[in-house]
């Protein structure tokens, strides 16, 4: 979307206004969690807060909504969410834990999910793994991530998800596993329901 807008002319831009609306949205945030901080820049959101176990599913729900919120305005997001020293005040941020969030959205993320780091999964989850947690959701290359479908309703989903893959799947590879990865997600949370396989191999 940057690239697009950044590289044609003023007259074609069709996504700033959408990132300027995506980013409104994201500052409601800060009404939900007690000491939420959030800077915005570019197609970029980040989320700090205090690290507190009992905390987290709240800090979880509200990621899966506004990720919720994104997908309905027709925008894919991914992420990454881990801990560390974070230090942000007067418009200077200093932190490991962004660094490790962001290489996570970089090279583990991929696809529109927002992937949790193993470290804080073991830190919330010292016993055992969080298997049953409707809010985690783990996949096949043993990452979890925010399930941001959780308890939304089936016709909407899809339609949202109609709405961003084409009938006809794009040749661009990125893209392609990207709207393949979604349409499997959706068929993984609601499997009564399906109007759409993907055939991987012809």
């Amino acid at each position: 979307m940057v690239r697009h807008d950044c590289e044609n002319p003023v007259s074609s831009q069709k996504y700033i206004d959408k990132l300027k609306a995506a980013h409104a949205k994201a500052k409601e945030l800060q009404d939900h969690l007690e000491n939420l901080q959030l800077i915005q820049f570019s197609d970029s959101i980040v989320l700090a807060i205090p690290y507190n176990r009992n905390n987290f599913d709240r800090f979880s729900k509200m990621v899966a909504d506004y990720q919720y919120e994104l997908l309905k305005s027709n925008i894919l997001c991914r992420g990454g969410i881990s801990y560390g020293m974070h230090h942000f005040e007067n418009d200077f941020l200093f932190s490991n834990g962004l660094i490790h969030a962001y290489n996570i959205e970089k090279d583990i993320s991929i696809n529109p999910r927002i992937v949790i780091s193993k470290d804080l999964i073991d830190l919330l989850h010292p016993d055992s793994p969080p298997e049953k947690n409707d809010l985690i959701l783990k996949e096949s290359d043993d990452s979890y991530f925010i399930n941001y479908l959780h308890s939304r309703h089936q016709e909407e989903v899809w339609r949202c998800i109609s709405n961003i893959v084409p009938e006809t799947l794009t040749s661009s590879p990125s893209i392609r596993g990207k709207h393949i990865w979604l349409i499997n997600y959706y068929n993984h949370c609601f499997p009564d329901d399906i109007y759409r396989t993907v055939e991987i191999f012809t």
